[in-house]
């Protein structure tokens, strides 16, 4: 049931990374307006930077939960990336800005799920994920002790 659980957790962070990594990859001017969007004092350097990089990052940390492939550094990576995400959102939420997450859309899936691309929506979206990536992280720590106990 663990091993069950697990592979689902992967399926659900990895999918939604690579599908958000992909949905970047072809946009690079729009997800550097959604960067601007966020209104962070950044130099232009560094927000070309982030808009190029960030959709790659996405789809390697995707992929390599999605396979289990070096699972401590792809939870890392997507932990640190899930925080950066809530606390982005969250700053923006607070400050009322009216912007779009840049994040994947899954009002196509049911429209009440647009909920989840506004700041608050995807703050608390973000928390969930993060949440996940702590059980997924758990799960596989123990994993390993679990196939040489058997």
């Amino acid at each position: 049931m663990k091993r069950m659980t697990a592979v689902f957790l992967r399926l659900v962070l990895g999918g939604l990374f690579l599908a958000a990594g992909l949905s970047k990859l072809g946009a690079p001017l729009q997800t550097l307006a959604s960067i601007y969007a966020y209104q962070i004092v950044l130099p232009d350097w560094l927000a070309s930077t982030i808009a190029a990089a960030l959709p790659w990052m996405e789809i390697l940390v995707g992929l390599a939960v999605l396979a289990g492939l070096w699972l401590p550094v792809a939870l890392g990576w997507t932990a640190f990336m899930l925080v950066a995400f809530t606390a982005l959102t969250a700053q923006a939420w607070w400050r009322e800005l009216p912007i779009d997450c840049g994040c994947v859309d899954l009002s196509e899936l049911h429209p009440a799920l647009a909920v989840l691309s506004t700041p608050g929506g995807a703050a608390l979206r973000n928390l969930a994920l993060l949440g996940l990536t702590a059980a997924l992280a758990a799960l596989a720590r123990r994993q390993p002790a679990e196939k040489s106990a058997g």
